[in-house]
């Protein structure tokens, strides 16, 4: 039997790359949360993978401000031989295991999906079934830094590559005001400290002008400025949380009345059903 979907019009959101700036998404969803914005469907690539993926599986803002601010390179990754990247991120994985276990995207309250790349053909490969720390390894995994994550024997690398602001899928999915964060949504450069941040500075520059324009796809674009934060550790954690929680306190109001808009009249419910009733 067809599940009847509710009137009510259906959020999306797209959470997009960032790497420890990510930190910023849980503010913006805690801010929507506190004015009743829950998301009916959410994507994530990269760090809007980690920080969704836990998210869609109960995991409060509170509790994921509390794990990110603790995370650092050395948590999540571990030396390897530099073939096809300098450090591997299984120990990213387990992160994500020590939180939800073992689960599977298709099981997920919130619908999901991430959003990969395959380094070997550069094609978008979008993730709505398998495992969850598998998914967000690959989604999250940086190509040159980290060692690329092979699944149904694709090699997998970040997202970021071909769809940083992960807003298309949402549409496939059904959401009706599709909303996008870009964490690097004003950005400015600086001198790189050691070898990570030259490769992230070139990462950065390589998806800037593509990344601004899939935001722009979306209904709604939430845009941060958080370039005087580092992207390798997570010594802002607050003031990153701080600067999502003001931008999507922000943008809910904006949020609210797009939602508004797109409210079936009473008119409209009425004749949608009695073309129901006919055609049962």
């Amino acid at each position: 039997m067809q599940e009847k979907r509710s009137e009510k019009p259906r959020l999306g959101i797209a959470l997009g790359g960032g790497v420890a700036r990510g930190i910023a998404h849980i503010g913006i969803l805690k801010a929507l949360e506190e004015q009743d914005l829950i998301p009916d469907f959410l994507t994530g690539t990269s760090v809007g993978a980690f920080v969704g993926g836990l998210y869609a599986f109960g995991k409060t803002p509170e509790e994921l401000r509390d794990l990110t601010k603790k995370m650092n390179w050395l948590d999540v990754s571990r030396i390897t031989l530099p073939k096809y990247g300098l450090l591997s991120n299984d120990e990213f994985g387990k992160v994500v295991e020590r939180q939800i276990s073992d689960a599977q995207i298709e099981d997920s309250p919130i619908p999901l999906a991430f959003i990969a790349t395959d380094i070997s053909t550069g094609e978008r490969v979008v993730l709505k079934e398998g495992r969850v720390s598998t998914a967000i390894m690959a989604s999250a995994c940086i190509p040159g830094i980290f060692v690329p994550t092979t699944l149904e024997g694709r090699m997998l690398v970040d997202g970021s590559l071909v769809e940083s602001v992960p807003v298309s899928p949402l549409r496939e999915m059904g959401a009706d005001l599709v909303v996008g964060v870009n964490i690097d949504g004003v950005q400015n450069y600086s001198s790189p400290a050691g070898i990570v941040d030259v490769l992230l500075n070139a990462f950065s520059i390589a998806i800037e002008t593509s990344a601004k324009c899939q935001a722009q796809q979306a209904d709604i674009t939430i845009n941060l400025g958080l370039t005087k934060y580092s992207r390798t550790n997570a010594n802002h954690a607050w003031e990153l949380y701080a600067e999502g929680y003001r931008s999507g306190i922000l943008a809910g109001k904006k949020i609210q009345a797009e939602l508004e808009k797109r409210n079936p009249s009473p008119l409209a419910i009425w004749e949608k059903k009695f073309k129901e009733w006919r055609k049962a």
